[in-house]
């Protein structure tokens, strides 16, 4: 029992030993030789005991990797895809029913305004025109005989007045005959190009029959739609490219010729529509086209993904200025793959920390390296 004691007395002064040389004894061969031989007390300019290596007793500055804000343009440019139709387009239908006699246009043929297209039968409505012009002359005829027969006071103003009602109706009936008579021909009512013929001479057709399609393609209107956020930037008369997808080596110029009134609430857009000049007829309706406009656009500074930062107050970044960094409170604007688009107090050419950014703190110094382009 007393061995186990003495034993536990002797680790115990070995310990008190261990200790009193690890804090008293000179850390070095130079605390060493600042000490007097009889262990007197350390010269006064001797370095405190466990100070740093850079003399000054704290932590060396931390080491970050740097990035340049830039500046950044968005919402400069627009592309959208739209589809093509001619400048005017009609359907060509007889205004009165019967049979083709006549279907003198075929497909491709250019045609003016006017041009003859189709004949209907039409001896039925001859025949009454000639009977409506008969009548009318009789009428004419009487309507004399009474004004001289008023005038010498052998009729009476009544008479008179009954043989112009008859020959005014017998001329509106000529009028109503000859019109008619005008519907049993077909006319082009616009200069353009005949489409596909859908009837033959001596087909059967009513008003609901359509027999030809015709198109000005001189001018191709292009409708596409923007979105919302362009909507106060287009304007009438603005310059637009388009390329046609069946010809993408092509480019066509042409301008902005209507826009709509209202944004489309089911897909936020608003619609626009554009004209392509077309003389070369190397366009054709009913294409797919893709346009691009150029606006001014806006300015934002941009920073790497990296550098963006979170707390309970918000996205910030860290700003480096005169070898210290400061926090900078930032809203995001847009992310894109290489860069975030932000607003805050951050210039062009501001060195934004990307890399050792756990150990930062507000107006802590720092050590820049080989910054990244």
């Amino acid at each position: 029992m007393k061995f186990v004691k003495l034993a536990s007395l002797a680790v115990f002064l070995v310990i008190v030993t261990a200790l009193w040389f690890r804090f008293n004894a000179p850390t070095d061969a130079t605390d060493a030789g600042n000490a007097t031989a009889e262990g007197g007390p350390r010269s006064a300019t001797s370095p405190a005991r466990g100070g740093g290596r850079s003399g000054g007793g704290g932590r060396p500055p931390a080491l970050v990797v740097t990035q340049p804000a830039r500046q950044a343009l968005i919402n400069d440019r627009l592309s959208a895809v739209g589809s093509g139709a001619a400048l005017s387009s009609v359907s060509v239908v007889p205004l009165s029913g019967g049979i083709l006699t006549e279907v003198l246009v075929q497909s491709g043929e250019r045609v003016n305004q006017g041009d003859l297209l189709a004949r209907l039968d039409n001896e039925e409505q001859l025949i009454a025109r000639d009977r409506a012009a008969r009548t009318a002359e009789d009428a004419a005829i009487d309507e004399e005989r009474l004004v001289k027969l008023f005038r010498s006071n052998t009729s009476t103003e009544v008479e008179l007045n009954s043989a112009r009602a008859a020959s005014a109706d017998a001329k509106l009936a000529l009028r109503e005959a000859e019109l008619t008579l005008t519907r049993r021909t077909i006319t082009a009512p616009i200069a353009g190009v005949v489409g596909l013929v859908a009837v033959d001479t001596g087909n059967y057709v009513t008003p609901q029959t359509e027999l030809v399609t015709i198109d000005d393609r001189s001018t191709i209107i292009v409708e596409f739609w923007v979105p919302e956020r362009f909507a106060n930037q287009v304007s009438v008369g603005q310059a637009v490219e388009a390329t046609a997808q069946a010809n993408p080596g092509q480019l066509y110029e042409g301008v902005i010729s209507g826009i709509g009134s209202r944004i489309e609430t089911d897909s936020r857009t608003l619609p626009v529509e554009a004209r392509l000049d077309n003389t070369s007829d190397s366009l054709r309706p009913g294409m797919s086209f893709e346009l691009e406009l150029d606006f001014t656009g806006q300015q934002y500074p941009a920073v790497n993904p990296l550098s963006i930062q979170w707390d309970s107050k918000g996205s910030y970044v860290w700003r480096v200025a005169e070898e210290k960094v400061q926090r900078v409170p930032v809203t995001i604007i847009q992310r894109n793959p290489e860069s975030v688009l932000v607003t805050g107090d951050i210039k062009p050419d501001d060195p934004v920390v990307v890399e050792g950014l756990l150990s930062l703190r507000p107006g802590a110094p720092v050590r820049m390296q080989g910054a990244k382009p």
